[in-house]
């Protein structure tokens, strides 16, 4: 009996620790930073958004911007770099181009007059296969490739995490080896990626702006440092065709240690990027800092309490980890 007990005050549990922390957060927040990040915004996700817990239906979605709005400072893109921001401060961000952003994402963001930041993965919009779909395909649907790539590495790994060592030089062996390129069963995993005709239509508003997440959602840690920049520039070659870029960029897979290191974000800085952000569930204390982090919301957080809690635990948890 104990267990079901657990289960039923689980919610009980949420919502007053929750409350709690939405009192204690008028305190706390008033001189921090809060950025948000999602990625797929729809009523039928991918079986990719699915996995990986990247989706929020647009009517939570519509309920979280309500939420954010009514209880935060928001601050656009242009704000944080012009080092204007306010007391409890937060920025609406995105990775990588689901069209869902731009279809059911941005006219919500419209209505309650948020602005956002959607940072880009260029060669998937461009037609290319969306890199994180394929090798995390690879992973859950294709047991030979596991085999192949625990065989490759020189240490075990946990099996839910095979997918960032999948380097591009491994990727493309087993693949010439299997004699397909999977492209067509990625597609249907990851769903609708943006087009340029949706990125050329949006550049023009004004409460939508643009960033850079690589040409490709490759690993970093698996990358050299010339590839890593490589990528980082040609992004940039294509984003700058838009008037709505801003030089910011998002680490893709986002945890810092595990996907990219501090050499890497230097390396960054070093070439010019003004404000890189990665996905560690955390607010910002200091939010002039070049070196920004994310808490992610789902649809699970469909109330104040559970949003509230979301901020609070990610916090707390991530700064006794950190």
């Amino acid at each position: 009996m104990l267990f079901p007990l657990k289960k039923s005050l689980k919610p009980v549990i949420s919502g007053f620790v929750g409350m709690l922390c939405g009192i204690a957060n008028d305190i706390v927040l008033k001189k921090t930073l809060t950025i948000f990040v999602y990625h797929d915004i729809s009523d039928d996700p991918s079986e990719f958004s699915c996995t990986f817990n990247l989706n929020v239906y647009p009517k939570v979605f519509d309920y979280q911007i309500s939420f954010i709005k009514d209880n935060f400072n928001i601050i656009s893109p242009d704000d944080l770099l012009k080092g204007k921001i306010p007391s409890k401060a937060a920025l609406v961000t995105f990775d990588d181009g689901f069209r869902s952003y731009f279809r059911n994402a941005v006219p919500i963001l419209e209505k309650y007059k948020v602005p956002s930041i959607i940072f880009l993965n260029m060669e998937p919009v461009k037609g290319s296969v969306f890199w994180s779909g394929l090798i995390t395909y690879l992973c859950e649907k294709e047991e030979d490739f596991r085999n192949y790539l625990k065989s490759s590495l020189s240490k075990r790994t946990d099996e839910k995490s095979l997918f960032l060592f999948c380097s591009r030089n491994l990727v493309d062996s087993y693949i010439k080896k299997a004699g397909k390129s999977f492209e067509k069963e990625v597609s249907q995993f990851v769903g609708e990626f943006a087009t340029e005709k949706d990125l050329v239509e949006a550049s023009v508003k004004p409460l939508v702006f643009f960033g850079n997440h690589l040409f490709n959602h490759d690993v970093p840690l698996s990358l050299s440092d010339e590839e890593l920049l490589s990528s980082y520039f040609k992004n940039i070659g294509e984003l700058k065709k838009y008037p709505n870029y801003r030089n910011m960029f998002s680490f893709p897979f986002g945890q810092p240690g595990t996907c990219y290191s501090d050499k890497q974000m230097n390396l960054l800085f070093q070439n010019g990027v003004k404000k890189i952000f990665s996905a560690y569930g955390v607010i910002n204390t200091n939010s002039l800092s070049s070196y920004l982090h994310r808490i992610p919301l789902c649809s699970f957080h469909d109330s104040a309490a559970k949003i509230w809690f979301q901020i609070c635990q990610q916090t707390l948890k991530n700064q006794l980890i950190y």
